[in-house]
């Protein structure tokens, strides 16, 4: 079933065209990995699905909905969003950074309830991350991090969600973390999971669909198995890959 669907979107900075008739379709219980050199689209996209950016043409919609029509308290019922850093100007517990995944459904001056606060808990204790209810943002780890931003997006509880290079700064321990949390939660609820990544062996490792993207056009779309190949790599970044298997997943190396 399609959660996202994207179709001939375009989009302009000024009169640089950044997206070109871009389509994209993501489906429940799947992780879409985007792969695309730096600098062609890959965040304009997100941004134009967050609502952030008025396209130029095209359409998106979520769930059937046009997301493009829609005010951004009603928006933030459909997708969710994991930014690459996140700077808080105050030092907020953890607890209070995942009930945030709550402030759309509160009013202007609504406040949390206790069972907002038991949900955010049992989220928190699902994802790994209960340990630190009471410690400040500011004082944790990149991977430890992304959780609290991972869960403050759960607790949302979108059929959409969107990472944008959410492991650029995380160890090799973290990044298996967070996507074995992401492959557990499209496995038990109805979610769609679309992200901005460089690593084309994570993707590999862990995504079920491809989405490659060049000079702002559609490129590639595909299985991953299917996606990750030598010709279409070398051509997508420009540089000579190679291709071998280890469990037949394709893992990838530039020369």
């Amino acid at each position: 079933m399609k959660v996202l669907e994207i179709k001939n979107l375009s989009f302009y900075y000024g009169k640089n065209k950044i997206l070109d008739n871009v389509s994209l379709v993501s489906k429940v219980g799947t992780i879409t990995a985007i792969l695309a050199p730096n600098g062609t689209g890959k965040t304009t996209l997100f941004h134009n699905i967050l609502g952030m950016h008025k396209p130029l043409g095209g359409s998106i919609s979520i769930g059937g909905k046009n997301i493009l029509a829609l005010p951004p308290p009603l928006r933030a019922s459909y997708v969710a969003y994991v930014p690459q850093e996140w700077v808080s100007p105050f030092n907020y517990s953890v607890l209070d950074v995942v009930m945030m995944g709550l402030t759309h459904t509160m009013g202007v001056f609504g406040a949390p309830k206790l069972e907002d606060k038991n949900k955010a808990l049992e989220l928190m204790e699902e994802i790994g991350i209960a340990h630190l209810k009471d410690k400040g943002i500011n004082e944790l780890s990149g991977g430890q991090r992304q959780m609290a931003l991972l869960g403050r997006a759960l607790l949302q509880d979108c059929p959409l969600l969107l990472l944008d290079e959410p492991t650029s700064h995380l160890d090799l321990k973290n990044q298996a973390l967070l996507f074995r949390q992401l492959k557990h939660q499209v496995s038990k609820k109805p979610l769609s999971v679309l992200i901005n990544i460089h690593d084309p062996n994570l993707v590999s490792a862990y995504a079920d669909e491809v989405f490659m993207l060049k000079d702002g056009k559609n490129f590639y779309n595909g299985e991953v198995r299917e996606a990750i190949s030598a010709e279409n790599l070398s051509v997508l970044y420009g540089v000579d890959v190679a291709v071998g298997y280890i469990d037949e997943r394709p893992f990838v190396r530039a020369f």
